[in-house]
């Protein structure tokens, strides 16, 4: 019996990781946003508004990626790092 993995909800079969496995294969350059676009569509994943699923399918393939199941590209954004400041010391009367 095929194990399968379970991401809210769905079954997430040996022969859905073989598919997302060729659209990545397909799309080499894409990144991991524009991928997760494609799976929702193919998979008809959006949401009551019409709105694509896209970041619970991008939690879907960090997790398949994770488990080693996938490979993902590389991110091509990272957000910086907020530099904070400590506030200037305030003088008290004493």
């Amino acid at each position: 019996m095929e194990s399968q993995i379970r991401y809210r909800g769905r079954a997430v079969t040996g022969e859905d990781i073989a598919f997302v496995r060729s659209l990545i294969a397909e799309h080499p350059g894409e990144s991991r946003r524009a991928l997760s676009q494609e799976l929702c569509r193919a998979w008809g994943w959006v949401q009551q508004n019409g709105a694509l699923r896209d970041m619970v399918c991008r939690g879907l393939l960090l997790e398949l990626s994770r488990g080693g199941h996938i490979e993902l590209p590389a991110p091509m954004y990272s957000r910086p790092v907020p530099f904070r400041k400590k506030p200037p010391r305030i003088e008290m009367d004493q």
